[in-house]
């Protein structure tokens, strides 16, 4: 088997941004960087020869490429010496691979150019070194095409009829002038002629030379014909008169016609004179949208017609479509007679890739056979070649690149294989496979693998595995960096041998938000470096920030879907770019007998170095081996016995997975105790009260051991499952660790595996000195089940009593069956007391149609001996549901240690009548009749009318309702009442009443509204109803006293009760009208009247005296009041005789009030008035005076000067 370096075709651009690298198993920070003087391309391809590193250097721009040779010694390469080699090789270094079994190394450069009449050839240069990259070179250039200049006399038959416009004739002149000038330089003779419904011949090969190929000089004067366009006698024409020798023509040159029309053929005929000229012909114009019209000129055209006719739409694209003609011209040029229609070798890029296996070396030639591709078989001696290609060479596989890349697929039993990949076959990608040959014998296609995705270079890159190193590669790598999905760039799928095929088996892909990432650009094959004796692989992503190489391990039958480590670019050299763009890892470097890897960046090499694999081997241990119970029953006390815990043991030691290595090792591990972790509380704690424990600690190979202990909180629960206990460890990244020869950290890593071990210690179990514990359950059924009441509030609860005659019984469940109208509520726990734990769980899976299950876990984990408890299950109602008369919960009672033979009792069954709603509202209506009356003088009889309204509200049990009936009561007249009255009823719709006599209680008369007679009406299903009660009420005694009778009229609605109910109540289908009879006794009242007014007078008589004895009627003369005024002036003055006049009237009054304590005085508002006779101004004060007898009004006048 070979090794070959992996690596991009194209130069990759990179991204400036940290990421984070995983651990296993490489080393991160480099053991080594390399550098040289040879621009940024230094690192495109590594390789592992002998005891250093081979690293290829693309020139770019005007320097050259070369290899040098990098020694773990220096930091710096020495370029590799060419001594012989006559050639330049700018890209050398593009291309490197190796031979695993002798160590030689072969080196190309796929980019050996030079001109050939103008005409650039590219074939390839490869060298051949022996494994110490001294002595002997051997060289050679595969696939070198010798110049071959070819002669070529091109005639432009062009099209001058009346259906051109002059701008379009002028646009294939020009085209014409275009073409004579960019070839103007090379072997080629023009001629013209221009064709309508004759031919007339512009210039001849003779005039070209004569004017100097000069195409202004010789068409600079062509007008257009404007008539027919005789396309047959045109050909005819040019065959005849202008390819001949009088005209110039050249008997070794190679005849082409170039014909240029805008319309179909006006005339009919045959060029079969024109057999032996290459016929190349451009139709333009609207003319030939249509497929029937581009067929008409297939006829003139060469074979194959769709390399030789091209359709334009405008004559604008005539000036884009020089290069296309171009490459027809240049291969009619460029290669022999008998194929005139594509490239051989001109183009090969031999070299491009590169593989060696058991001295047997195959290179690349993608550009080959017009660039469909292919590779080279190469000698021994590089001195000769067989070419390789796709069988039968069609227009599918023009183009593909095959041989872009080559991968020896090595076998033990058979001849090995080649795999060859075209990534642009189709635009999808292709690999073939072939079967390498016998002495002299072919080579067999044996099996091609197609890509998916167009665009995604499927076989850029490939890579062969023999996963158990044992000389047969079985694993086919092959690369698609374009590849996009997922938000992910590039992807590698797996290719596994199934006898003589390939089949995919699984895909590899980098980190997600990478679209650009190139994963996939470079895969090789690694040695084993995890020490699991199997091959691993490397894969880059150069373009993931600033690149990324991802580590896959093998695995018996394949690799890893997932990577093991992500080494970014940034935590290697902060800065690099193009990191992972090649990679090999074959050898030891450093001298620790563990493979180091190489990377390939930009303008630098960095070397990893792998990590010694080392597992870590743990015991743990209990003493006692059993909880005792007496360590966590509730009932235990500390005073009486001492607790003493648990004492435990972990034990660990280093077991190496890579005995290769012979260093020292020492690992500083991080562990972590866990008790019950998997539970929310831990039924076992440290010292401290935490169910969790840490610490660090130094492992080596010898054992070494840590002793801990741990208690029981009071009163667990659950005895039955055992205590968890569980050990997690890691390794310490710190210094300290041991050093390699050269001051190297050496530090291990722990294989990629769980790194935990869990053990377990259970419980003692009371069962007696058998330690088995059988239980004896029985199930009881509910004593009172009540009913089932369909409505939206309803709910259902139902009692179950459950006990143990036998042993504790574990893990107690309660199954019950129940209809699917219910719906699981809650449980609550009655006897013995509620906070026994108790918990249901209603089962998704596993029920029937009709039925549902609940699933109740019963003090939960120990069911003690003797034990009976009560429990309330409640359920809500489905009210969608069908349901029947009846419903059946059915209970089974079941535990983990109770035999067969005892569970006879362990179930039961109860059965709950459902009771329907029916839903009625009756309310009497505002006309009814609530008062009536009776006089002497008035009607003997009037009428009593009540209104009933039934209303049935609508549900979802419309389809069950019960046959109901409207029961009417009314009143029985008494014989000692004065009045009598008779009833009938009526309803809407109408329905046929039928009376009937009621039985009279004793206490009848202190009932007045008790009926008498019930009237008994079936009620037709409606949703409204309206039940009319008419009585006649009628006086049929004389009225001796005034009295107030009552009359009440009721109604009920009945159904059967046994199963349907009153939704909101049987008061909501009661109502009841009472009417007020007044019976009114009238008498004379004349006398009373004439004594009423006589009183009255003398009423008023009385209180005229009495007010006059208190002097309430004394009036002041004027001449007083005078006086008083003047008085009052004199000796207060102008300003305030006005206050005191006032305060002098209301004196006389207090005096008043003295001799009368029943007079209370009151000042009105004074109001300013003028007299205006006088022009005096006067304040009238209203005095009111309010005696017992009623108020008297006292007015003052007081004037002003």
């Amino acid at each position: 088997m070979s090794f070959r370096i992996a690596g991009p075709r194209l130069l990759l651009l990179g991204l400036q941004l940290f990421a984070k690298a995983w651990s296993y198993n490489l080393d991160t920070r480099p053991t080594q960087s390399f550098l040289a003087q040879a621009g940024r391309h230094f690192g495109y391809q590594v390789l592992q020869i002998g005891d250093g590193v081979v690293v290829g250097a693309p020139g770019e721009g005007d320097n050259m490429g070369g290899l040098y040779h990098c020694r773990p010694s220096s930091e710096f390469c020495q370029p590799v010496s060419l001594h012989g080699s006559n050639h330049t090789s700018k890209y050398l270094g593009m291309t490197l691979a190796t031979d695993a079994a002798k160590g030689s190394l072969l080196a190309c450069d796929p980019g050996l150019s030079r001109t050939c009449d103008q005409n650039t050839y590219l074939s390839g240069l490869c060298y051949l070194f022996p494994q110490s990259l001294e002595g002997p070179m051997l060289q050679n250039r595969p696939a070198y095409q010798e110049c071959m200049k070819g002669k070529v006399d091109l005639v432009f038959l062009f099209d001058g009829s009346q259906s051109l416009d002059r701008k379009d004739f002028e646009k294939i002149l020009e085209f014409m002038k275009d073409v004579m000038r960019k070839l103007s330089n090379t072997s080629y003779q023009f001629a013209a002629v221009q064709f309508s419904t004759d031919c007339r011949t512009e210039f001849t090969f003779l005039d070209y030379v004569k004017q100097n190929k000069n195409p202004d000089v010789l068409l600079g004067s062509v007008q257009p014909m404007f008539l027919l366009t005789n396309t047959f006698r045109a050909i005819n024409y040019v065959v005849a008169h202008v390819f001949k020798e009088e005209s110039g023509a050249r008997p070794d040159a190679t005849k082409v016609l170039v014909i240029i029309t805008d319309g179909e053929a006006s005339d009919k005929g045959n060029i079969s004179a024109a057999h032996d000229i290459t016929r190349y012909i451009i139709g333009i114009g609207k003319h030939f949208v249509s497929v029937q019209k581009q067929k008409t000129l297939h006829i003139f055209a060469s074979e194959p017609v769709e390399e030789f006719v091209k359709i334009l739409d405008t004559f604008e694209k005539l000036k884009d479509l020089f290069t296309d003609l171009q490459r027809r011209i240049y291969a009619i040029e460029g290669t022999s007679r008998q194929d005139l229609t594509s490239f051989n070798m001109e183009l090969s890029s031999s070299g491009i890739s590169a593989d060696l296996s058991k001295g047997h070396a195959v290179v690349g030639a993608v550009g080959a056979k017009d660039w469909a591709g292919g590779f080279l078989d190469l000698r021994e001696d590089l001195q000769g070649a067989t070419f390789v290609g796709q069988e039968p060479l069609t227009s599918d596989v023009r183009e593909g690149y095959l041989g872009y890349t080559v991968a020896w697929m090595t076998s033990r039993s058979s001849r090995p294989l080649l795999a060859a990949g075209a990534p642009r076959y189709q635009h999808v990608g292709q690999v073939l496979l072939f079967q390498a040959p016998e002495a002299g014998g072919r080579w067999n296609q044996t099996q091609k693998i197609e890509g998916t995705q167009i665009g995604s270079y499927f076989g850029g890159e490939l890579c062969s595995v023999d996963l158990d190193q044992d000389g047969e590669a079985e694993l086919l790598l092959i690369g698609a960096p374009l590849f996009f999905g997922e938000q992910r760039g590039g992807r590698v799928f797996t290719y596994q041998r199934r006898q003589s095929l390939f089949e995919m088996v699984s895909e590899l892909q980098g980190d997600p938000g990478y679209p650009l990432g190139r994963f996939g650009a470079a895969i090789t094959a690694l040695t084993d470096i995890n020490g699991d004796r199997l091959t691993d692989v490397a894969v880059g992503a150069p373009l993931e920030e600033q690149g990324a190489v991802y580590i896959f391990n093998g695995k018996p039958g394949g690799l890893s879907p997932q990577p093991s480590q992500r080494i970014q670019g940034a935590q290697v050299f902060p800065g690099i770019r193009w990191f992972g763009r090649s990679i090999h890892g074959v050898k030891d470097l450093g001298g620790d007998r563990l493979a180091d890897v190489v990377v390939g960046a930009e303008g630098r090499v960095v070397v990893l170095s792998s990590r010694p694999v080392v597992d870590v081997v743990t015991e743990l241990s209990f003493s006692p081996e059993e909880i005792p119970v007496h360590e966590v029953e509730c009932s235990y006390s500390a005073r009486e016995e001492q607790k003493h815990g648990v004492k435990l043991k972990a034990c660990f030691r280093i077991r190496p997975l890579t005995p290769q290595f012979q260093g020292r090792l020492l690992a500083n591990l991080s562990y972590t105790l866990q008790l019950d972790g998997h539970r929310m509380r831990s039924r076992g704690l440290f010292p401290g009260g935490s169910h969790e424990l840490s610490g660090n600690t130094s492992v080596t190979p010898d054992k070494s051991c840590l002793d801990f202990r741990f208690h029981f909180p009071i009163c667990i629960q659950d005895l039955i499952s055992p205590i968890n206990v569980s050990l997690n460890f890691s390794l310490l990244e710190e210094e300290g660790t041991p050093r390699d020869q050269k001051g190297r950290a050496m530090q291990p890593i722990l294989r990629p595996s769980v790194h935990a071990v869990t053990k377990e210690i259970p419980f003692e179990k009371n069962c007696g000195e058998d330690k088995k514990c059988e239980a004896d359950l029985a199930l009881s059924p509910p004593i009172r089940s009540g009913t089932l009441r369909l409505m939206s509030s309803a709910s259902l609860a139902v009692e179950w009593t459950l006990s143990n005659s036998g042993e504790d019984a574990y893990w107690v469940r309660l199954d019950l069956d129940f209809p699917r109208g219910l719906s699981f509520r809650k449980v609550e726990m009655l006897q013995p007391h509620s906070r026994m734990p108790v918990s249901c769980e209603e089962l998704t899976e596993g029920s029937s149609l009709l039925t549902k299950t609940l699933k109740c876990n019963v003090s939960s984990p120990i069911f003690k001996a003797g034990q009976e408890v009560s429990l309330q299950v409640m359920f809500n109602t489905l009210l969608n549901s069908s349901w029947e008369d009846f419903i059946e919960l059915n209970g089974t009672v079941h535990c983990e240690n109770e035999n067969s033979s005892l569970q006879k009792d362990n179930s039961a069954a109860t059965h709950i009548p459902v009771l329907y709603p029916v839903n009625i509202l009756t309310k009497d209506q505002e006309n009814s009749t609530l008062y009536i009356s009776f006089t002497p003088k008035g009607p003997k009889t009037q009428q009593v009318q009540h209104v009933y309204q039934v209303r049935i509200q609508p549900s979802a049990y419309d389809h069950n309702m019960p046959t109901l009936e409207a029961l009417v009561g009314v009143p029985r007249p008494h014989s000692e009442d004065p009045i009598t009255y008779t009833w009938s009823v009526q309803t809407d719709p109408l329905v046929i009443c039928h009376s009937k006599d009621l039985k009279r209680p004793s206490s009848e008369a202190e009932q007045p509204c008790l009926p008498g007679v019930q009237f008994r009406c079936p009620i037709v299903f409606r949703r409204e109803i309206l039940i009319q009660v008419t009585g006649t009420v009628e006086l049929s005694k004389e009225i001796k006293a005034s009295s107030t009778l009552s009359l009440c009229s009721s109604l009920s609605v009945s159904f059967n009760s046994s199963k349907h109910f009153h939704l909101y109540g049987s008061k909501a289908s009661e109502a009841q009208v009472l009417v007020k009879v007044d019976l009114i006794h009238e008498k004379e009242m004349l006398h009373v009247y004439v004594l009423s007014g006589i009183g009255g007078l003398v009423l008023l008589f009385l209180i005229f005296l009495a007010l006059y004895k208190v002097r309430a009627f004394r009036w002041l003369s004027w001449g007083q009041r005078r006086d008083i005024g003047m008085d009052q002036e004199e000796r207060a003055g102008p300003g305030r005789l006005r206050a005191q006049t006032s305060l002098s009237s209301l004196h006389r009054l207090l005096q008043v009030r003295e001799t009368s304590p029943s007079l209370r005085l009151t000042l009105a508002q004074p109001g300013l008035r003028e007299e205006r006779k006088r022009r005096r101004p006067y304040t009238e004060d209203l005095l009111i005076a309010q005696t017992a007898l009623g108020p008297v009004k006292q007015r003052c006048v007081i004037y002003t000067w």
